[in-house]
């Protein structure tokens, strides 16, 4: 999970390894950024991450910066737009990612945050005579103050039985596992809130109190947090950010802001937070909108309908503008479309499943190269499943089905790609790897489409109003371990998430049949089901309702369920081998008015 983290951060480069990157004029300051610098960042207290060593230039007036050393195995970092302002101020991009830092007095140590739009961790930049890194030197990890580390101990055991329980074969074994949950959830819930606490009025002087500050507003309402509470832990986050530069600052303000806005008895601290995070100068149109949208959640909670009738007005203005911009740059290239099967009789429809998360930043390179094979394939040669999980963090778009079939696969991380059911072309990226991950996924689904099977898959779907009737005919997939599956998919759903990937597509809603499928008794199978989009809005409901309650809230309330464009996928899957062996988009029909 940390190489893809890093990979994500970093990106990969095609461009040769020592590449150097010319900045505009140095003043006589600049020459003292000469030398070898160790980048480091966090992604939280405790634990440092060293990146690379950057060796600085400065001749003939102008700086130069190259990567002397990654620990980063199979990575190619280049340093581009490395400028110096100021004497003081350091900036530039390493790969996909970047550094903005303030040199201290000394000219020693930059301290800042190192990320892109989707996620910025502190970070620092430190004079080093090193030239490379041995293998107890890649991290450092400082040990956490007493209170910290045991409400951590207190819920990583529930998150390493929950892990326990998903990998679990064993029925007994697992229900064994499953029936120790309740009690570390409840120990997790009645003692780490006061741990938190404690660190905050302790060890205000550590990083692990911004950490704690956060944790303590994320679950705000489980955590019993008042609404003076909530007002102070965001001074407090303000303050602990501040050293690490007003972008890292800004990032942990609305990510505070975000969560504090959905829950019930804190929007009050939650709406002014926004409106002072909506005039940030310099601010970008998205980050502009998710504060908005904060403070408009936060209105509503309040009352104040009038001033969020308006800022909904602001907000559709706003997001029509950033959604035009952004599908003018996503996928940043050009898809190729697929010339053709050059097997003569060669009739498999190819099946990607994609299990992915609004809020995971690695997804981005698979999500936006999932989107642009939309436009390389038709449905009669690939089919596209997207599966949301609640991966690293709470996702809407997810639900009961898309976990059971995680579950199935025993995908436990994102992102994870299956090609006809078996795992392929792993780990993600930022945007700047879309491109590559694309070429991945055609080098897999490419030779899937020069096979042949003697399983056939058709069928109709219906829609009246909010019924959807299918009927799905196979022939020639039977057998002990053949099952049915039936997936209802939203085309396209608007939700932007952490990793500010602003559409969703082929959006797993429903599982008819139900995760596990029916069996195909016969050569000639038929099978029918019904969908009523009503009952499945309310069941979505009441499961992220539950998640919210017993789980994590979600960092925002939007929960989009439109499904006004929907299809129907049919797969017949080989549940020992996992083997999909056919499979069958069905759109449907329209014929409620409305529709």
């Amino acid at each position: 999970m940390l190489r893809r983290v890093l990979f994500a951060l970093a990106g990969v480069a095609v461009a040769a390894f020592l590449a150097t990157d010319r900045a505009p004029k140095a003043t006589a300051a600049d020459d003292d950024i000469a030398g070898s610098w160790m980048l480091s960042y966090s992604v939280r207290g405790g634990f440092e991450q060293n990146t690379a060593i950057i060796r600085v230039q400065v001749k003939d007036g102008k700086a130069a910066a190259m990567v002397l050393y990654t620990p980063l195995k199979g990575a190619v970092l280049k340093v581009t737009g490395f400028e110096m302002k100021d004497g003081k101020t350091v900036k530039f991009n390493l790969g996909t990612a970047v550094f903005e830092g303030t040199l201290d007095k000394d000219g020693k140590l930059a301290v800042g945050s190192y990320g892109n739009d989707q996620v910025a961790y502190r970070a620092k930049l430190a004079r080093t005579d090193k030239t490379e890194l041995a293998a107890n030197e890649i991290t450092t990890i400082t040990a956490a103050p007493a209170p910290m580390a045991a409400a951590n101990k207190l819920t990583s055991a529930v998150t390493l039985l929950r892990g326990q329980a998903l990998r679990e074969k064993d029925a007994d074994k697992k229900k064994e596992i499953l029936d120790k949950i309740p009690a570390a959830e409840k120990e997790a819930d009645e003692k780490a809130p006061d741990l938190f606490r404690e660190v905050l009025a302790k060890h205000a002087d550590t990083p692990f109190a911004l950490d704690a500050a956060i944790t303590l507003l994320q679950n705000g309402s489980k955590m019993k947090v008042t609404a003076d509470e909530a007002a102070k832990l965001l001074t407090t986050v303000e303050k602990q950010s501040a050293p690490f530069g007003t972008r890292f600052t800004r990032f942990q303000m609305m990510n505070a802001v975000e969560a504090l806005a959905s829950q019930k008895g804190l929007e009050g601290a939650a709406e002014g937070a926004a409106a002072k995070l909506a005039k940030t100068e310099g601010a970008t149109a998205a980050f502009v909108s998710r504060a908005l949208t904060a403070r408009k959640t936060a209105l509503e909670a309040l009352g104040k309908t009038e001033e969020a009738k308006a800022i909904a007005t602001e907000l559709v203005k706003l997001e029509e503008k950033i959604d035009a911009e952004y599908l003018k740059t996503v996928p940043p290239f050009k898809p190729t479309a697929f010339t053709g099967r050059k097997e003569k009789g060669a009739n498999q429809v190819a099946v990607m499943e994609l299990f992915t998360g609004a809020q995971c930043p690695p997804c981005v390179a698979a999500d936006v190269a999932f989107d642009a094979l939309l436009k390389s394939y038709k449905p009669s040669e690939l089919v596209l499943i997207q599966y949301h999980l609640h991966i690293p963090g709470p996702d809407p778009l997810t639900n009961a089905d898309t976990v059971a079939r995680a579950k199935f696969y025993g995908a436990n991380s994102t992102p994870s790609t299956f090609f006809n059911g078996a795992k392929a072309a792993a780990g993600g990226g930022g945007m700047a790897a879309s491109e590559n991950k694309y070429a991945q996924y055609v080098g897999v689904i490419d030779p899937l489409l020069e096979k042949t099977t003697e399983v056939k898959v058709g069928g109709r779907a219906t829609r009246t109003g909010d019924k959807i009737d299918i009927a799905v005919e196979v022939n020639g997939g039977s057998g002990d371990d053949m099952k049915l599956r039936v997936l209802v998919v939203e085309d396209t759903v608007k939700y932007t998430g952490s990793n500010q990937l602003r559409f969703h597509h082929q959006v797993v809603r429903a599982m008819p049949l139900g995760a596990e499928g029916v069996a195909i008794k016969d050569k000639a199978f038929k099978q029918t089901a019904s969908v009523d989009l009503a009952g499945v809005r309310k069941n979505l409901t009441k499961y992220l309702d539950d998640f919210a309650a017993n789980s994590r809230p979600f960092p925002k309330p939007d929960r989009p369920m439109d499904m006004k464009a929907l299809k129907v996928i049919v797969i017949v899957q080989n549940d020992d081998t996992k083997e999909i062996v056919q499979a069958a988009q069905l759109e449907v029909e329209n014929k409620g008015a409305g529709q």
